[in-house]
């Protein structure tokens, strides 16, 4: 679980920035980078980090 949350938080982070860094310059496909990286972070990382922190703590 541990590899999962670092390696998605990583990986969706990335593609957020990419994101915006695109939307900032006007280049084409910032709103696909944008929605993946902030539905991957939404729906993958945040569940997976918070169930990591959960077991962690027991």
């Amino acid at each position: 679980m541990k590899t999962l949350s670092f390696i998605s938080g990583a990986l969706f982070s990335s593609l957020t920035v990419l994101g915006v860094l695109f939307k900032i310059q006007h280049w084409h496909g910032s709103a696909p980078l944008l929605v993946f990286g902030l539905a991957g972070l939404a729906l993958i990382f945040i569940p997976s980090f918070a169930k990591y922190k959960y077991d962690k703590d027991k």
